[in-house]
C-alpha cells in the first residue's frame, strides 16, 4: 500500500494532514534554524512523524470501511494494534538520533509525540515502565508497537518508507529508511537506547530513574509538545492561518488617552506629574535594560494608585514593538497580562475594551480574556487510558475539536488578559488543552500584576518556571506591584533589573493614608499580655461609629463617610456584614443593601432572553432605585462622568458585599455602584474578601483590614484615599485581629486568618512581630514606614527558599509532569463545582439555550454559548459537592462524573439546592457546610 492510499481520517489523506501540520508547527513555534539538525528541522520532523503510526494496517482498518486490516493474510482484530502514538514516538526518537540530534531533542521528540493527544507524563517512569518494559515483554498486553512493525512490513512498508524519507528529505536526503527503522526495532536498539536514558540498575534489575535525563528536558519537551499539539488540533479543526493571526493593540492609543486625563485639584495634578514621570522612567529603562541589556525580568515597583496598570502596559507594548523590529519578526509577539484572581479581571478588561482607548473586541484577534471560567471542554486521551490500564481504548482520530473554544484556549490574540492559574498551571504539568497556549509565549512579554499574591508554596518554583519562559520561549517578564517580593532577586538563574531605579521617591510623593494598628494585633507577640481578639459584633459597631462620627465632624465637599472592611474568609465577611447592619439599625438607621436593589433591577428588567442589561445601564438603574439622582438632569452616555447625589436630608445606611462567589457580571456592577457611593456623602460600608485587594480601582475614606501578610495590608490600603479624595495622608487604615465569627472566645487558632495564611509556620506571629518591631508607634503611622520598612522586613522573613515547595522544583528538573499537574495554585483541599447561575429570566433562557444545543447534538453552538456565558459562571468550593448539589444537571446533559464533555452544572431559577443571594455573599452550596465558608476570596 502506497502513502497515497493511507488516510488520516475519513475524507483526509494522511500526507495532506502531515504536510499541513509540519508547515504549521514551524509557523506557530518560531523555531531557531541554527545548527544541524536545528530546532526547526526537529519540529518539522515532529509534524511529519506525529501520525506515522497511522500507516499501520490496524489503524487503516479502523478508519476505513472499505479495508479489512490484515497482516500476511491474518486478520488484525486486537484494538491496540490500531493505536498510533507510541510507534510514531519511537520512530521520531530514532530519526532524531540518526540525524545527530542531541539526547535532549531526541527524548523531547519522543515525549511530544507519545503524548500529543494527552498530558505529559512523569517521563522516566512512563517511558521505562509503560513503553520499554512492555515492548520487551512478548506476553504483555501493553505491547503493541513491536508487533505493528511486522504488520507494516507485511502490508504498508512502501508507505512507511515514503513517509520517513519525506520527513527528512530537507535534512538528510535518502539516509532515513523504513528498513533501517524496522531493523532497529527488531534488534531492540531503539528500546535499549531509550531505556538507558530513563533507568539505573537497582540491585540486579534496572528501575526507572530520572538521574540520567538531560538538563532542562522538561523545558524543551514542553515547547515541542505544545507546538505540535496546537498545529495538529488547529489543522484537524480546519482553522486557516487568518484565524490564528495576532492583531497587536497599538501603544499610541494609550498614550493619546493618557494625555486627555485631567485632575480635579492640585494634589491630583501633582500625582499625575509623578505618574507621568514613573511611566517615562520605566519605559526608558525597559529599552536600555530589557532590550539592549538582554535582561530576563524587569521589576516595576510603584505605590498603589500611581498608574502601574497603564505604565506596565506601555512598557510591555514598547518591549514588544522594539523586539519585533530588531528581530524582524513577521508578527509582533503576544503581550500577556496576568492577574492573581478571576474576581478582579473585569476592571482591567474594561481598559482594553474602552472605546476611548482601543475598544478591543475579546472575540477578535486583538484581545482574549481567558481564565478558568472561560474553559468549557474536558478531553481525554483514549490511547493514554490504554497505556495506563492495558484496557482497549479507542484509537485517537483528532476528530473531537471545537474551533471557537480552541482559539480562546490557544491565546492567539495580540493581547491576553488572564490569571496566574492559567499561566503557571499551563507551564507546570499542563493538560493537553492548556498546553495549546504555550506557543503564543514565544518572544512574549508577560506582565505579572501583584506577583506576591502567588501562593507561597509556589514561590520556589515560580522563578524556575519564569526561567523556562525566558530561556526556552525567549519571553520577557515584568512583575509589577507596590510590594515587590524577593521572587526574582535571589536567584542566579535570572538576570533581573529594576525599571524604577529609586522607588522610594515615588512613595514619598504618594502619602495617602495613616495606619492604626489595633491593640488586638499590637499585643499578640507579647506572651505576658493576653491578646483580646475583635469580635465581629464589636467590629461592626466600630465601623458604624466611625462613619457616624465622620458625618458629624466633616462638613467638607467630600465627607469621609465611606468605609471598606476586608475579611479573610467568606464566612467572616458575611458575619461582619450582618453585624454592621445590626449596629446601623441600633443607631436608628434604615439599612439598604445594594445587592438587594441590584437583584430587583435585574429581575424586573430581564424578563426574557432579549432583554439583557449591560453594566452601565444596570449601574444607572441601581443608583436610581437606591434613591440617588444625577447631579445634572442632562445625563451623559458615559456613566463614569455622572455624579450622583442624595436628594434628602434623611439618609439610610448603605451596605455592600463583595467576593468571588458572585458572578463576574454582578461583581462589575457592584464595584461601579460602590464606587459611586464612596464619595456621595452617605454612610456606606462595603465588606469584602481579599478579592478587592489587587487591580480594583476604588477608593474609601476608611479601610479596616483583618490581620494578613503585610503586602495584603498594603494592597487593602491602596483602596483608601486612592486619588487624594480626602486630602494628603487623610485616609485612615485600621489593622485588627478578628475572632472566629461563630466562637469569638475560641482564640487565634480558630480565627479566620488561621484558615487562610497557614502556608508558613507561625505566619501570624511573624506578621505581628514585624509590625511591632518596625513601627515606631501603634497609631498615626506614616504609610511609608510600613511600605518601605516593615514590608521588606516581612519579605526577608518569607523568602522563596524558606516558604516554597522543593517538591515542585524537583518535579520540573526531573520531568515529572503528572506530579506537577497534581498541584494547583487554587486551594484544592475541598471539591470545586462550577455552575451557571440564573438570577433573571434572561439568564435562565441563556442556560436553556446551551442545554438545548447539547440536546440536539449541536456541540459547536453549545460550546460557543457556554464560553460566552462565563459572565454568569461561579466556581464554588464545597465539602460535599455531590451531595449538596446532587439534583443539579450538567449543562451538557451527561451523567455527573463522566470525564468527557463539560462538568459545568446548571443552577436554574427553579433549582431547589443551593442559593444565590446578591445581598448575602453570592452562591452558597450548603448552608450547613461550615468549612465552605472558610474559603477566602
Amino acid at each position: 500500500m502506497n502513502l497515497n492510499d493511507i488516510i488520516s481520517r475519513p475524507g483526509e489523506q494522511l500526507d495532506d494532514h502531515l504536510d499541513a501540520v509540519a508547515n504549521r508547527i514551524i509557523d506557530l513555534g518560531d523555531f531557531e534554524t541554527a545548527n544541524s539538525p536545528s530546532e526547526a528541522d526537529i519540529a518539522q520532523c515532529l509534524g511529519w512523524l506525529h501520525d506515522f503510526g497511522k500507516v499501520t494496517p490496524g489503524f487503516q482498518g479502523h478508519v476505513r470501511s472499505d479495508y479489512s486490516a490484515r497482516a500476511n493474510g491474518t486478520p488484525i482484530v486486537k484494538k491496540r494494534y490500531s493505536y498510533h502514538a507510541r510507534i510514531s514516538a519511537l520512530a521520531a526518537f530514532w530519526v532524531i538520533c540518526e540525524l545527530g540530534g542531541t539526547d535532549r531533542d531526541a527524548l523531547a521528540a519522543f515525549a511530544a509525540i507519545a503524548k500529543h493527544h494527552g498530558a505529559l507524563p512523569n517521563f522516566a517512569s512512563y517511558t521505562f515502565d509503560r513503553v520499554v518494559k512492555n515492548e520487551r515483554d512478548g506476553q504483555n498486553q501493553g505491547r503493541w508497537a513491536t508487533e505493528q512493525v511486522e504488520h507494516i512490513e507485511a502490508e504498508t512498508a512502501v508507505a512507511a518508507d515514503t513517509l520517513l524519507r519525506r520527513a527528512t528529505e530537507d535534512i538528510a536526503p535518502e539516509s532515513i529508511t523504513w528498513t533501517d527503522f524496522a531493523n532497529a526495532m527488531r534488534s531492540g536498539t531503539i528500546l535499549d537506547d531509550l531505556g538507558e536514558a530513563v533507568s539505573t540498575m537497582t540491585g540486579i534489575y534496572p528501575e526507572h530513574s530520572s538521574e540520567k535525563l538531560p538538563s532542562e528536558l522538561y523545558d524543551r519537551t514542553l515547547r515541542y509538545w505544545s507546538a505540535l499539539t496546537l498545529a495538529d488540533k488547529t489543522s484537524a479543526a480546519g482553522l486557516n492561518d487568518d484565524r490564528l493571526a495576532r492583531e497587536p493593540l497599538p501603544v499610541r492609543k494609550l498614550d493619546e488617552y493618557v494625555k486627555t486625563l485631567s485632575a480635579d485639584d492640585e494634589l491630583q495634578r501633582e500625582l499625575n506629574v509623578w505618574r507621568e514621570r514613573g511611566c517615562k522612567e520605566a519605559r526608558g529603562r525597559a529599552v536600555t535594560h530589557l532590550i539592549d541589556g538582554n535582561a530576563d525580568v524587569g521589576t516595576l515597583t510603584l505605590p498603589t494608585g500611581l498608574g502601574k496598570t497603564f505604565t506596565g502596559i506601555s512598557v510591555a507594548f514598547d518591549v514588544r514593538d522594539e523586539r519585533a523590529a530588531r528581530q524582524q519578526l513577521d508578527e509582533k509577539p503576544t503581550v500577556v497580562y496576568a492577574l492573581p484572581f478571576t474576581s478582579i479581571i473585569e476592571q482591567t478588561r474594561n481598559h482594553f475594551e474602552n472605546d476611548d482607548i482601543w475598544g478591543a473586541d475579546p472575540a477578535g484577534n486583538a484581545l482574549t480574556v481567558h481564565h478558568y471560567l472561560s474553559d468549557t471542554i474536558n478531553r481525554k486521551d483514549t490511547e493514554e487510558m490504554s497505556e495506563d490500564s492495558n484496557a482497549n481504548g479507542e484509537p485517537e482520530q483528532d476528530s473531537r475539536t471545537h474551533p471557537e473554544a480552541m482559539l480562546g484556549e490557544s491565546w492567539r490574540a495580540g493581547t491576553i488578559l488572564t490569571t496566574f492559574v492559567q499561566l503557571f498551571e499551563s507551564l507546570a504539568g499542563p493538560s493537553n488543552s492548556q498546553g495549546m497556549k504555550l506557543p503564543s509565549l514565544k518572544n512574549a512579554v508577560v506582565i505579572l500584576d501583584e506577583p506576591q499574591a502567588l501562593p507561597k508554596q509556589w514561590w520556589a518554583v515560580v522563578p524556575r518556571l519564569v526561567r523556562l519562559l525566558t530561556d526556552e520561549f525567549d519571553a520577557t517578564v515584568i512583575p509589577m506591584t507596590a510590594t515587590q517580593p524577593r521572587l526574582f532577586s535571589d536567584t542566579d538563574d535570572l538576570q533581573t533589573v529594576k525599571l524604577i531605579d529609586d522607588p522610594d521617591e515615588y512613595y514619598e510623593q504618594a502619602r495617602r493614608v495613616r495606619y492604626t494598628i489595633d491593640e488586638s494585633v499590637w499585643q499578640f507577640p507579647n506572651p505576658a499580655i493576653e491578646s483580646s481578639l475583635v469580635s465581629h459584633d464589636t467590629a461592626g459597631r466600630r465601623i458604624v461609629e466611625t462613619l457616624i462620627d465622620s458625618m458629624k465632624a466633616d462638613e467638607s465637599s467630600s465627607p469621609r463617610t465611606s468605609a471598606m472592611a476586608v475579611c479573610n474568609t467568606i464566612a467572616s465577611s458575611r458575619a461582619l456584614t450582618e453585624s454592621i447592619e445590626n449596629a446601623a439599625k441600633q443607631s436608628l438607621f434604615e439599612t439598604v443593601h445594594i445587592g438587594s436593589e441590584y437583584e430587583s433591577v435585574l429581575c424586573n428588567a430581564e424578563t426574557n432572553s432579549s432583554t439583557r442589561l449591560d453594566t452601565d445601564d444596570a449601574v444607572k438603574s441601581v443608583m436610581k432605585k437606591l434613591g440617588f439622582k444625577p447631579e445634572t438632569t442632562n445625563e451623559r452616555e458615559d456613566d463614569d462622568d455622572v455624579v450622583w447625589e442624595w436628594p434628602d436630608e434623611e439618609m439610610p445606611f448603605f451596605l455592600g458585599t463583595f467576593n468571588s462567589r458572585y458572578r463576574p457580571r454582578d461583581r462589575s456592577v457592584l464595584i461601579k455602584v460602590a464606587d459611586n457611593l464612596t464619595t456621595a456623602g452617605v454612610p456606606f460600608a462595603f465588606v469584602s474578601t481579599q478579592a478587592i485587594e489587587a487591580g480594583v480601582d476604588i477608593s474609601f475614606a476608611h479601610v479596616f483590614r483583618d490581620i494578613a501578610p503585610l503586602d495584603s495590608i498594603v494592597q487593602a490600603a491602596g483602596r483608601c484615599n486612592r486619588s487624594f479624595e480626602w486630602g494628603e495622608s487623610n485616609g485612615h487604615v485600621t489593622v485588627w485581629f478578628l475572632a472566629d465569627p461563630d466562637e469569638p472566645a475560641a482564640g487565634p487558632n480558630q480565627a479566620p486568618v488561621s484558615y487562610v495564611y497557614n502556608d508558613v509556620p507561625e505566619h501570624v506571629d511573624i506578621i505581628c512581630r514585624i509590625l511591632c518591631q518596625t513601627l515606631p508607634e501603634r497609631t498615626d503611622v506614616d504609610e511609608t514606614v510600613l511600605t518601605r520598612n516593615a514590608v521588606p522586613e516581612y519579605f526577608d522573613a518569607v523568602t522563596p527558599d524558606k516558604v516554597g515547595s522543593d517538591v515542585l522544583v524537583e518535579a520540573v528538573e526531573h520531568f515529572e509532569a503528572r506530579e506537577l499537574a497534581s498541584h494547583s495554585l487554587i486551594d484544592d483541599e475541598y471539591e470545586t463545582v462550577d455552575l451557571l447561575v440564573a438570577v433573571s429570566e434572561a439568564d435562565d433562557a441563556r442556560i436553556q439555550a446551551i442545554m438545548d444545543a447539547f440536546d440536539v447534538g449541536n456541540e459547536p453552538r453549545a460550546y460557543r454559548l457556554l464560553h460566552n456565558a462565563s459572565d454568569i459562571r461561579v466556581s464554588v468550593p464545597a465539602q460535599k459537592a455531590d451531595e449538596a448539589l446532587r439534583f443539579l444537571s450538567r449543562v451538557d446533559l451527561r451523567q455527573r462524573g463522566v470525564q468527557e464533555g463539560t462538568s459545568v452544572l446548571a443552577y436554574r431559577l427553579n433549582s431547589s439546592q443551593g442559593s444565590y443571594d446578591l445581598d448575602a455573599g453570592g452562591f452558597v452550596a450548603d448552608e450547613d457546610d461550615a468549612l465552605a465558608g472558610r474559603f477566602t476570596l
